[in-house]
């Protein structure tokens, strides 16, 4: 009898394992696809990029831009929130920006966003936070040697349909220190993000990031229109996704520079935390 039972304990637990194992796969090179694209995934993504703004400064050269480009993280504080953080840090290389001027290279101000956000929606997921700047502007050709900070709001669509769309918000300020008009911050991003995803982790998206700096002396607006496409590949098991971007600067501070950019992107999309 208790050989029986025995038995019986140990098949349930396969069988339970089992099923435990099949109720939750792993999910699709599609799923994936969208999930780069959700500004409040809960799902880990390490964007690297690689941006090249073309015709910029009096010698209309190329401005180099390296960077970690909106890295998510995630951390479930109960079972009704979690806390969703997203990290920029740009490494610059810069072209003359006056005749006679040099090349400058180095980090310019880096930023990161707390969104808080519910784990409950149908298909409708928000965020909302303050932004934190970073003074990690290496000279004062690259940024502002201050910190900042200002409210950011993310909305995210996001079903069993193949599109994505999502708008991200924030304004940051300066704060501390003197306040000449060089070294201050007062900067408005806009940035919609429309994707649709095919098959086998296949997308084409848009995701402009729209700027308005409003202290500046000139124009205040950089709008980009354009997009690209991404796929999801394996390697060694790890999924990334690759993703080639141009966008034309359609209106711009100064009218002959900073027309065109590229982006090209390798993000690593790591697995949901535990729940």
């Amino acid at each position: 009898m208790k050989k029986r039972i025995a038995a019986g304990l140990l098949m349930a637990l396969l069988y339970g394992g089992e099923c435990v194992a099949q109720s939750a796969p792993p999910p699709s090179d599609t799923q994936l696809s969208k999930d780069v694209e959700n500004p409040i995934t809960r799902t880990i993504t390490v964007p690297l990029e690689y941006e090249a703004d073309f015709f910029t400064g009096p010698y209309k050269l190329t401005n180099n831009t390296f960077e970690l480009d909106q890295a998510v993280v995630p951390f479930r504080l109960n079972n009704d929130w979690s806390l969703i953080t997203r990290t920029k840090l740009p490494f610059v290389a810069q072209p003359p920006q006056t005749l006679g001027g040099r090349w400058a290279d180095g980090l310019t101000n880096g930023y990161t966003t707390f969104f808080l956000s519910p784990e409950h929606g149908r298909g409708f997921y928000w965020g909302v936070g303050p932004v934190l700047y970073f003074p990690t502007a290496t000279s004062m050709a690259l940024g502002d040697n201050k910190w900042g900070s200002g409210p950011s709001v993310a909305f995210v669509v996001q079903d069993e349909s193949p599109w994505v769309l999502a708008l991200v918000a924030n304004n940051i300020w300066s704060f501390g220190g003197p306040a000449p008009v060089a070294d201050r911050t007062n900067q408005l991003l806009l940035n919609p993000i429309i994707s649709y995803h095919f098959a086998d982790g296949w997308s084409v998206s848009s995701s402009p990031s729209i700027a308005a700096n409003w202290i500046a002396a000139g124009g205040k607006w950089t709008v980009p229109v354009g997009g690209g496409f991404g796929k999801v590949v394996r390697l060694g098991g790890q999924p990334v996704q690759f993703e080639l971007d141009a966008y034309y600067n359609a209106i711009r501070p100064q009218a002959a520079n900073d027309t065109w950019l590229i982006q090209l992107t390798m993000t690593f999309i790591f697995a949901e935390p535990p729940r």
